[in-house]
This record gives C-alpha cells, sequence and structure tokens, in this order.
C-alpha cells in the first residue's frame, strides 16, 4: 500500500517544481501534499481508497498558498542557460526548454495548473475536473484558452 501511495512522488514533485518555477521549494510542498492526503486517507472508510487527483488537488493548493505572498517582480531570476560548452542540437534543445519555462512562469497560476496536468502530468479530463473543481466542458474550454496563451508567451519572448 505505502510502495503505490508513494509512486507518483517524482511526478509530483516535477509538476510543482514547474508550477513554483522553484525546485528547493517544491520538495518540502510535495512532501506536505502527501502528508496532508495520508491524513486525510487515515479519517476515511476503509473502502475509499486513494485518488490520484487527490495528492495533486492538495499540491496544487500548498503551490497556490506558497506563492500568495510573493510578486513576480520580486521573485529571484533564474541563471540563464549559458551555451558555450554544449553541441549546437543540445543548445537548441536546452534554449527552447529554458523557453517554455519562462513562458510557463508567465502564465496565471490557474492556466499553468491546468496546462501542467494535462500535458505534462497527463491526467485524464475526469481526473483534472476532480483536482481543480470544473465542469469537464468548461475545462476544455479553459485548456484551449491556456494552451493558446502559452503559445502567445511563448512565440513573444523565443529568440
Amino acid at each position: 500500500m505505502e510502495r503505490e501511495f508513494y509512486s507518483d512522488f517524482p511526478l509530483v514533485l516535477n509538476y510543482v517544481a514547474r508550477l513554483l518555477d522553484d525546485i528547493d521549494g517544491a520538495a518540502a510542498i510535495t512532501c506536505a501534499a502527501f502528508r496532508q492526503v495520508a491524513e486525510g486517507l487515515r479519517h476515511r472508510p476503509s473502502g475509499e481508497g486513494l485518488r490520484r487527483a487527490d495528492v495533486f488537488r492538495a499540491a496544487t493548493e500548498l503551490s497556490r498558498t506558497a506563492l500568495r505572498p510573493r510578486r513576480w517582480f520580486r521573485r529571484q531570476r533564474a541563471a540563464q542557460v549559458s551555451l558555450e560548452d554544449f553541441p549546437q542540437s543540445d543548445a537548441r534543445r536546452a534554449l527552447r526548454r529554458d523557453t517554455v519555462q519562462r513562458a510557463l512562469t508567465a502564465l496565471p497560476f490557474d492556466a499553468r495548473v491546468v496546462v501542467l496536468l494535462r500535458d505534462f502530468v497527463k491526467l485524464s479530463y475526469d481526473e483534472l475536473a476532480d483536482v481543480v473543481d470544473m465542469a469537464p466542458r468548461k475545462l476544455v474550454h479553459t485548456l484551449d484558452r491556456s494552451r493558446a496563451e502559452l503559445g502567445e508567451i511563448y512565440d513573444y519572448i523565443k529568440f
């Protein structure tokens, strides 16, 4: 049971790190999310098992709380990628990855959550609707808008 419970830990950690754009804070938030869900499991009837969406919901809410006091203009800037020793193809890939991460960071929090959970974590629409508490039809519309906005931001900041 415990192995199954923690099997998604690396995926949740990576999701939170991308959501916050901060790997150091992501580990603490991921651990807190798993603790919160584990506490909730103790109080549930024995017939109800763990749902994957519960962990992502807890991680999303804790990330939202962690980001609330900060302002975007006060955040530390990430170190820029140096292209000196990279082979050409690796340099392009690293540059693209950095640009995508910057575009994700520029998205509003709720749009970032929807895009990351659907496209990166590969949650189904039903699981995603459960995590963000949204009707599936509205979710599809929100996801399309968020992807379009991500594309516009990416096109604007790419070199």
